[in-house]
């Protein structure tokens, strides 16, 4: 458990680490939030798809700066600005992964989710780290 607990704050293989289960935890936040709003309280799916969005963005800024990005760099009143514009374009590549292979090329849904849970998690680590965070 104490090596875990080093590897945890081992300059950018914790950060990965920890950016890996910051960002399952808000996958979890952002269906639930979506889910919920769209089944539970009827609201429209596109609807409940943004506060799903906009929750995991508050909880993921407030945990990617505390707790993976921790000790990286310095924080600025940029930062969360620049946190919103890494999330935005994240979520328009994920747009664009299902418009590619879904719409486009007619691919099946499941196909989709492979770059949306591998590259774009990668594309938005490397802007965070190297740019929101720095």
């Amino acid at each position: 458990m104490e090596q875990i607990a080093r590897s945890l704050d081992h300059g950018l293989a914790g950060q990965v680490l920890r950016y890996g289960i910051v960002g399952i935890a808000l996958a979890v936040l952002y269906a639930t939030v979506y889910w919920a709003g769209a089944a539970v309280f009827h609201r429209p799916a596109q609807l409940a798809n943004a506060a799903g969005f906009i929750a995991a963005l508050i909880a993921g800024y407030a945990l990617h700066s505390q707790w993976s990005f921790r000790g990286h760099g310095r924080r600025s009143g940029w930062s969360l600005s620049r946190f919103l514009a890494v999330n935005v374009t994240g979520y328009v590549l994920n747009c664009l992964w299902v418009w590619l292979i879904v719409q486009r090329l007619g691919g099946p849904i499941e196909l989709s989710i492979v770059p949306i849970v591998t590259l774009t998690p990668a594309f938005t680590f490397l802007l965070n780290r190297g740019w929101t965070f720095a």
